[in-house]
């Protein structure tokens, strides 16, 4: 065997003579060399025994680098394990000798592991600048993809073309790609940099490279993108293979483009390409989704016509789509039918998807014979299903059987996780009892689950519904006890409860408070505080909030404009308000009905009837959405104003549109054709009314006002619905309400009765069937009466 020569030389003993260090580096790299041609590398602490006490970590860079150039070093392992020993892996200085000898295999890992430990990218700064071997470019390419950095990865991609010499692999250039079509903060801008940088390199793209960039382009949803891929594709003579059909499939069915779906597999058929089960599986799940199940169905048999059996998921999603449309008949039929034919066995998804059904569309009776069906055939219930039930039995306020749900939970070896504390406390605390709730939050903390920002804000807005401020903002404000981390919408869940209490100053502080804690406020915390200063008259802070939006580089929706058009109505100022919705236009945001509603209500308000007329026309002749509260801002302002004629043309040209009048359409209607002596057509009205069954038990209508408020908070998660805000002093409301109507009616006050019911209705409070006939029959009677005393 030879000897390797030492790397003690006369050069080496000049040096010695001048560092007294050199002879030890000497020592160690030659022990390090030595131990690396051994059959099998001894332990590194016997190896270094004499050595260890006398070296710092200054000679360890110096050690790696002189072993690593020795030609006499048969394995890198003994560098490698010297470094884990002596080394701490953050340590780049001691990393770098190694990087042109290790080989692939051994560098990939070696930078996982480093890469996370170097948050000021020293390695990547330089590799930019040094070039390194092929196996090191694939390795970091590699490292950074797989450790989600692809803007790292990118930029070393980049750097590779640009510099030239060194030409990594394709592999590592389609997993930059790969990561970069992960990311879901990139541009698709960055995927076709990389895809030119990997051209520029003479590196050859396969099909997996150009299933990247039309996966990206979906993604994105830049469906015309992806398809003219192909035909670059096709450029480097390949063909698109049954993944790129099946990811068009997938991207066109998601955005609803079914024709387009049905038009690319024909292409895909016309090009020889076999269809696969996902080909057929993804037309499935679209058509299913849609509710469009007899379609669904015929792409089943086809898929079965062309060899390729059905199998579970696709059962499953058929059943999910029935479920979905509410036909949940012929979703049990489907499970009857493939148990039958023997075709394959309902799972676990299959009950799921069925007991979640009967929940939703109130068969409660049907889920818990499906769970018992469950336990007879061996299919064992997972936590999902255990978290359906849960959610079913709070949705229909059992909370004591469904916090039963927990005993058994555990009876089978199941832990309860977030999601089933969650929906408990939401419905504890629906149900008035936060006490409960804060015990299941404890529960919760003793079994180490992480209370998530969902639990904090569940809770935040229950004790704001119920005015209990300071528990609250205790809550808010002492989060590490339970380990909550409040974000924007814990914020701007308080910020909204005072703004309705017309309070602004303790939102405005929380505000501020927001910002100093660095949370980013997003548009839809914006749209809270705007709407709360508009709530209180401060309209010209709200649009500097407003332009705060802007500066930062946010971008406003249809709610932030819609908030500050509905504060110039209601202000009077109408001209700013139109000034708003152009200025929307210009944006390139489309007025929805919201913003329509708005202005017809600012223009109807301040007795502008013949341009909220001309409104009307222009929005529906340009093919925009209109709905009832459109139409009943108009028959309102055109019955006060005398037109009944008018306002008896649009009534009828809603049910043309196939828009159903509401209560407050009748009311109004009715009334006036009352006051306007007309009562027979009023009478007429009243009965049809009655006998169409759309006269409910009770019912109510929102202030055309109020109803833009209310869009915007369901367009808002920040704030939640205050439909929700009911309680025993509403309910005590309505009762008296209700008394002094009757009193009214059997006095023969009807005319009070009226006003009194108006006052009701336009505080959402509801109206029993019995008291509205009785009122317009009244209403309708005393004009007669009138009539007939003239005549």
């Amino acid at each position: 065997m030879d000897t390797p020569p030492s790397t003690s030389s006369a050069a080496a003993a000049a040096r010695r003579a001048t560092d007294p260090d050199s002879a030890l580096i000497s020592a160690v790299a030659d022990a390090l060399v030595s131990s690396s041609r051994l059959p099998t590398l001894p332990p590194m602490g016997a190896v270094l025994g004499p050595y260890l006490p006398r070296l710092t970590a200054s000679h360890h860079p110096r050690v790696l680098a002189l072993a690593a150039a020795n030609p006499w070093l048969a394995s890198p392992h003994a560098l490698i394990a010297y470094r884990r020993l002596v080394s701490p892996p953050s340590c780049l200085a001691s990393l770098l000798p190694l990087l042109p000898v290790l080989p692939y295999r051994n560098l990939f890992p070696l930078l996982l592991d480093f890469v996370p430990l170097d948050p000021l990218r020293r390695l990547h700064r330089h590799l930019l600048m040094s070039p390194p071997t092929a196996a090191l470019a694939d390795a970091a390419l590699s490292a950074y993809a797989r450790l989600r950095l692809p803007h790292l990865a990118a930029q070393l991609l980049h750097s590779f073309r640009r510099r030239g010499g060194v030409r990594p692999s394709l592999q590592a250039a389609n997993a930059v790609l790969s990561a970069l079509a992960r990311c879901p903060t990139t541009s698709t801008q960055a995927s076709l940099d990389a895809f030119r940088s990997l051209i520029g390199l003479r590196l050859f793209p396969n099909h997996y490279t150009f299933n990247l960039l039309v996966h990206t382009h979906c993604s994105k949803g830049t469906l015309a993108d992806a398809l003219s891929t192909l035909s670059t594709m096709q450029g480097f003579g390949l063909s698109p293979d049954a993944v790129t059909y099946n990811t068009l499939l997938n991207a066109h069915c998601r955005k609803g483009m079914l024709g387009e779906a049905r038009a690319l597999l024909a292409r895909m058929k016309k090009e020889g390409i076999t269809p696969t089960r996902p080909t057929y599986n993804t037309l499935v799940s679209a058509y299913a989704r849609l509710g469009w199940i007899k379609p669904a169905t015929k792409v089943v048999e086809a898929m079965t016509a062309f060899g390729l059996e059905p199998d579970q998921w696709t059962y499953n999603v058929l059943a999910a789509g029935l479920c979905q449309a509410g036909k949940l008949d012929e979703a049990f039929r489907l499970k009857d039918k493939i148990e039958r034919l023997g075709i394959v066995s309902p799972d676990v998804v299959t009950y799921n998807t069925l007991v979640d059904a009967c929940f939703k569309w109130q068969r409660s009776s049907d889920a818990h014979i499906l769970l018992e069906e469950m336990r007879d055939k061996g299919v064992k219930a997972s936590l999902v299903t255990h978290n359906i039930v849960v959610k079913g039995l709070c949705r229909e306020g059992q909370l004591e059987e469904a916090l039963g749900r927990l005993k058994m939970m555990a009876e089978e070896g199941l832990a309860p996780d977030v999601i089933t504390y969650n929906t408990l406390v939401d419905a504890c605390c629906k149900a008035g009892n936060v006490a409960k709730a804060y015990v299941l939050m404890d529960e919760m903390m003793r079994k180490g689950l992480k209370m998530d920002t969902f639990t904090l804000n569940t809770l935040l807005y229950n004790l704001c519904k119920e005015k209990r401020y300071e528990e609250a903002e205790e809550l808010l404000h002492s989060p590490p006890q339970r380990g909550f981390v409040p974000d924007e919408v814990s914020y701007g869940t308080m910020m909204a409860a005072y703004f309705k209490e017309y309070n602004p100053e303790p939102a405005l502080r929380l505000w501020d408070e927001m910002v100093e804690r660095k949370l980013t406020p997003t548009i839809f915390t914006y749209n809270t505080l705007i709407k709360g200063l508009c709530r209180m008259g401060r309209l010209k802070e709200a649009i500097d909030k407003l332009n705060e939006v802007m500066e930062k580089g946010l971008v406003p929706d249809e709610t932030t404009y819609n908030i500050i058009i509905h504060a110039y109505c209601k202000e009077g100022d109408l001209e700013n308000a139109f000034q708003f919705h152009n200025k929307m236009v210009e944006n390139s945001f489309k007025p929805d009905v919201v913003t329509c509603n708005t202005l017809m209500n600012g223009l109807c308000l301040h007795g502008k009837l013949d341009k909220a007329l001309k409104l009307f026309k222009s929005w529906v002749e340009k093919g925009k959405k209109v709905d009832v509260v459109t139409y009943n801002t108009l028959i309102q302002t055109l019955c006060k104003a005398g037109d009944v004629d008018m306002a008896l043309h649009f009534f009828a040209d809603m049910e043309v549109r196939g828009l159903q009048p509401d209560a407050f359409t009748y009311n109004v209607v009715v009334s006036a054709l009352s006051e306007a002596e007309r009562s027979e057509e009023a009478q007429n009205m009243l009965h049809k009314l009655t006998e169409s069954g759309k006269l409910s038990e009770s019912f109510s209508y929102p202030l055309m006002k109020s109803s833009v408020e209310e869009v915007e908070r369901g367009k808002d998660p920040d704030v939640k619905p205050d439909t929700e805000t009911g309680g025993n002093a509403q309910g005590d409301d309505q009762e008296n309400y209700r008394k002094r109507v009757n009193e009214l009616c059997i006095g023969g006050q009807v005319k009070e009765a009226k006003a009194v019911l108006d006052e009701m209705m336009q505080k959402g409070l509801s109206v029993d069937s019995s008291t509205y006939i009785t009122l317009m029959e009244g209403l309708i009677k005393r004009q007669k009466r009138q009539t007939h005393a003239a005549g």
